[in-house]
């Protein structure tokens, strides 16, 4: 059974490019079994059957606020939102809620004990003794756990790992591990940013089910007077014909939705480097092949966006709403920054999507108004990249949803994210919208999903009966 919710463009039906094929939301009232795979290489493969899983947050109930977290499975015909596994904080393990627990939304999934089925890993709250509050003025310490995965998900009856760090004392910020493979072995790797800030850890796999990773390597942020380290990025995890990649790592500085600087971390056999390459200020960055010759870019965005800070008056007017890309390879000056791509309509998200399956990437670009741009960029050097195409991508609520209505300016989906669900070579482009100002503002609590080939809809569907689901069997339990 399911029902069907009407999804129109934007403008009441107006059909803007890649919108007029928008069709009906289902939202499921019943589940179907989760296949049982037997193990893959996937990060975001949580029961090991080969393909990627969508992780979508599902409110509890409390407030509303996204403490389970669901993963809609992928296979050979895409996504099912049937097919798909809740989770509690309880069914990952994690320590007493008494003590401060990351959002369900931050965790991060990978295979961090080589047994083919992704983890997830969040960070939680470890409260201190008496003599180390004293000592410190603080009362918790926040450390990344893993909870380990298998053919159905993480074993619910199993506690989950605290990962093992420099020593008992060190700590690291509270937002999810970053997921790599930071030397190319094929094991899957871990970024943390430290307590401080100004410095970070590179956990290399595989790990053993003590949460200890086979060596740990912390690394003083290289963003050298630029502030404190606000978020890592790092490549996406994939095997090549010649087997695993060595995947890079981006340190962007703390930053107020302005620009901030960044520094690029080289990977190799050995693990990243410790010495970086300064890129561009800007508030987006990601890794893709927008070139086709097989090496990985990286881009960097600047939505405009400023939070009055001083100086602002004396930057350039041309730097705002413009994207930079950083070839692999390419000859360039120390400190040189690539020719800025102009971008009108970019509001701060930025993502690689190869939606035609042809082995280079486009530039997937969020836009203020909702949507997506797609832009398909030519040339390999920095003073030459240009934008060669653009499509654009747009997905809204109706008018009335549950009875109640939208406004205009609240109903745009946003782009949630890429990746090829049913393993075809052809990435999929995920818009997501959510009811009221938490989405409107914030990109918070999403509950409508559209799976895209970057043109029209394989599949649609609401999110909202998850809670319901997850509920219910709270309750048995």
């Amino acid at each position: 059974m399911a029902l069907l919710l009407t999804a129109c463009g934007p403008d009441d039906g107006a059909k803007g490019q890649g919108d007029g094929s928008a069709g009906p939301v289902i939202t499921p009232t019943a589940t179907a079994p989760v296949p049982h795979g037997k193990g893959s290489r996937l990060p975001d493969d949580v029961n090991g059957d080969g393909y990627p899983d969508l992780r979508v947050p599902v409110p509890s109930g409390k407030g509303g606020l996204p403490s389970w977290i669901a993963f809609v499975h992928g296979s050979s015909h895409g996504l099912n939102p049937a097919t798909r596994t809740v989770l509690r904080h309880r069914d990952l393990g994690l320590p007493s809620q008494d003590v401060t627990v990351a959002g369900a939304t931050e965790v991060a999934t990978a295979d961090l004990d080589g047994d083919g089925y992704a983890d997830v890993t969040t960070t939680a709250g470890e409260p201190l003794g008496k003599q180390e509050t004293e000592r410190t003025q603080a009362t918790v310490r926040t450390v990344p756990y893993v909870s380990w995965g298998g053919p159905g998900g993480p074993h619910r009856a199993r506690s989950a790992a605290r990962v093992q760090l420099t020593g008992p004392n060190d700590g690291v910020d509270a937002q999810s591990p970053t997921v790599g493979d930071f030397n190319g072995d094929g094991h899957h790797d871990l970024a943390l940013v430290r307590a401080d800030r100004h410095s970070l850890l590179v956990l290399y796999g595989p790990f053993n089910r003590a949460g200890e990773a086979t060596r740990t390597v912390p690394y003083a942020s290289p963003l050298e007077g630029h502030g404190e380290i606000g978020d890592l990025i790092a490549d996406t995890i994939a095997d090549t014909a010649d087997g695993p990649r060595a995947t890079d790592l981006v340190v962007h500085a703390v930053n107020d939705n302005d620009q901030s600087g960044s520094a690029l971390l080289t990977a190799g056999s050995h693990g990243l480097s410790h010495t970086s390459r300064r890129l561009r200020e800007g508030n987006s960055i990601t890794f893709g092949d927008f070139d086709g010759d097989g090496r990985r870019d990286v881009a960097v965005g600047d939505s405009g966006t400023r939070d009055d800070e001083p100086g602002v008056e004396t930057e350039r007017p041309d730097i705002g709403k413009t994207v930079s890309v950083y070839h692999k390879g390419a000859a360039q000056a120390a400190g040189s920054v690539p020719h800025p791509l102009k971008v009108p309509g970019m509001s701060g998200t930025l993502a690689a999507a190869d939606t035609n399956g042809d082995g280079t990437d486009e530039l997937a670009v969020s836009l203020g108004r909702g949507g997506v741009e797609l832009l398909t960029l030519r040339g390999s050097h920095p003073a030459t990249t240009r934008i060669a195409g653009r499509h654009l991508l747009t997905r809204a609520a109706p008018a009335v949803v549950d009875g109640k209505t939208i406004r205009k300016g609240e109903r745009a989906a946003r782009l949630y994210g890429v990746a090829d669900f049913d393993r075809d070579g052809k990435d999929e482009v995920v818009l997501a919208w959510g009811p009221g100002l938490a989405f409107s503002r914030y990109g918070e609590r999403p509950e409508w999903w559209w799976i895209t080939d970057g043109t029209t809809d394989k599949t649609a569907f609401s999110s909202k009966p998850f809670a319901a689901k997850a509920k219910a069997k709270a309750d048995a339990d």
